[in-house]
């Protein structure tokens, strides 16, 4: 490979997590960034972008993981913050925003992993949500959700909702062999 391929990570906290440890397994083959800013929801990221990418070079790769703030009931209204509908608009826009901006560009969802020891089946539901739109815009989908699933209380950083380090590590080494794999396709 004679240049080094441009990598975004986009994603909520936990995607901040996990980006040190994926810039460093990434080093020989690609420059890795993100955005200093947490990504929060999935309408946040996309509102969002039009700022963060006047601070990065246009990338080969966007590796992109949100869903956990929109279903999160922040407000205690009895519902998630982005009801299934809204989350839906704002991956497919987003999707399309990236493409326009970046006419090339691969994309890689990675799924919400669990929280804690809870119940997943909320998280699976928006999980399908962006399978659904994966498999439609031929869109490869890492599946974090599974890594993880009855392994988030092993790897709490302390607050039921981040990883520690060793968890970060397990995450960023599967992020980093999808994006490899599908950055030497070229």
């Amino acid at each position: 490979m004679s240049e080094c391929k441009k990598v975004l990570l986009l994603g909520d906290s936990r995607r901040m997590g996990y980006e040190p440890f994926v810039r460093e397994q990434l080093k020989d083959i690609a420059e890795v960034y993100g955005p200093k800013e947490n990504g929060r929801w999935a309408g946040y990221t996309l509102n969002t972008l039009r700022f963060w990418m006047n601070d990065f070079p246009a990338p080969d790769l966007v590796h992109w993981s949100c869903g956990l703030w929109d279903l999160g009931d922040d407000y205690h209204l009895g519902r998630p913050f982005s009801l299934p509908e809204e989350y839906e608009s704002a991956v497919d826009r987003t999707v399309i925003v990236l493409r326009k901006l970046f006419p090339g560009v691969k994309i890689i969802f990675g799924t919400t992993m669990p929280v804690g020891d809870q119940d997943p089946t909320d998280i699976e539901s928006y999980n399908d949500i962006m399978r659904r739109i994966a498999a439609r815009e031929d869109i490869p989908v890492d599946d974090l959700c599974g890594l993880m699933k009855g392994r988030m209380s092993t790897y709490d950083a302390g607050d039921g909702l981040h990883l520690n380090d060793a968890g970060n590590a397990i995450v960023a080494a599967q992020v980093s062999e999808t994006i490899r794999r599908y950055l030497l396709q070229d």
